[in-house]
């Protein structure tokens, strides 16, 4: 039992100053605790937009990541899926196991309000010092909603171009990786250089079974990820197949130096004329399969476009944005690869009003230059 008038006594020998200064000193360290005490180091996000084609392939990377996933990992893995004929939902991925976290209504996750809530609730649930986001998808580069496909996902004919990509992500991640074709583009890049510090993607297609993720989740989901080893994965798996399948493109780009390429860009083409009706498209190399080509690699487009002027410190720069390249000798036997910078890009096609007007919206075209060759 408590003696209360002992009690008493000694509160009455304190000073009532020291009293209030440790009543004040609690409250303070009370405040400064986090609000979630679980924060780790690394929330790795996968959103899968999969209710189409490439469904079977998204469960199959499930399995995979599950497998990947290290005993004693201490950072997050969450995966949100959208599959046809099921409802959206979301996952935690642990070593050999899946944890459904929530599953939703049935709505279209490439809707902008949509993904953004998804990856908000995400991050939310999941508090970490940094995020990874991958984007695992359909995907045309910067081509336009409308066009032959789309420029990131496809989901019931819904379509999200680059620009409403940007105003989905509710945050600047430390990384984002594209499972997704033809994402390895200046345009996409560009557009996206204030949502990521780094740039994952593929300048050609990927090959449905996207990146192999048995291989690169410990490299993902590490306190300081390895960006480059996670793309030589993806490279050295692909150079291992044989026929059709040995095909792939992959780069690692820092995003922190485009706007300096971009300025560079721009003083090169300000400086020099060419004139684009007699340019020779095809003596660039390609790096799409469409038979109207509309992606090529960006470096040799400057310098066929430009043979006789000094590019010194176009190409410097560029090995500064492009951090880790690499290619196949041929892709799905459509095409030689003979030299690839890291980044593809659109020469204006003067048939294509459509694409060349839409074009002028992005970024890309506003700071670079590239209004002189349209």
């Amino acid at each position: 039992m408590v003696n209360r008038s002992g009690f008493k006594t000694l509160l009455e020998k304190w000073n009532i100053h020291s009293l209030l200064y440790i009543v004040c000193v609690l409250l303070m360290s009370g405040c400064d605790k986090p609000e979630h005490d679980d924060r780790v180091s690394r929330t790795v996000l996968v959103y899968m937009a999969a209710d189409n084609d490439l469904a079977d392939n998204a469960l199959r990377n499930i399995e995979e990541m599950k497998d990947a996933f290290p005993v004693d990992g201490k950072n997050n893995l969450l995966v949100f899926v959208n599959l046809p004929e099921e409802k959206p939902y979301l996952i935690k991925i642990e070593a050999d196991t899946e944890i459904i976290i929530r599953q939703y209504e049935e709505f279209n996750s490439l809707e902008v309000q949509n993904m953004r809530k998804v990856l908000t609730e995400m991050i939310s649930m999941y508090p970490a010092n940094e995020y990874g986001l991958v984007l695992w998808s359909h995907g045309t580069s910067w081509l336009p909603v409308g066009f032959q496909t789309r420029s990131f996902g496809e989901e019931k004919g819904l379509q999200m171009d680059i620009t409403e990509l940007s105003g989905a992500l509710p945050v600047k991640f430390d990384f984002i990786l594209f499972d997704a074709c033809l994402m390895g583009a200046i345009e996409v890049a560009y557009e996206l250089k204030d949502n990521a510090d780094y740039i994952i993607a593929s300048s050609t297609e990927t090959l449905y079974t996207g990146f192999p993720y048995d291989m690169i989740i410990p490299d993902l989901i590490a306190i300081s990820p390895d960006l480059q080893k996670v793309a030589k994965k993806y490279m050295d798996y692909y150079r291992q197949l044989t026929g059709i399948y040995r095909s792939a493109t992959i780069s690692v780009i820092d995003t922190k130096e485009l706007a300096q390429l971009a300025e560079i860009t721009s003083l090169l083409l300000g400086g020099n004329s060419i004139n684009m009706d007699l340019f020779d498209r095809s003596v660039v190399q390609r790096l799409d399969s469409y038979e109207e080509q509309y992606i090529f690699d960006f470096s040799d487009f400057i310098h066929k476009a430009f043979p006789d002027i000094q590019t010194a410190s176009f190409d410097d720069q560029l090995q500064k944005v492009v951090l880790y390249k690499a290619h196949t000798d041929e892709f799905m036997e459509d095409f030689f690869i003979k030299t690839y910078c890291g980044l593809s890009s659109y020469i204006p096609l003067k048939s294509r009003n459509d694409l060349n007007n839409y074009y002028q919206r992005l970024k890309w075209y506003k700071d670079s230059g590239y209004k002189s060759l349209f």
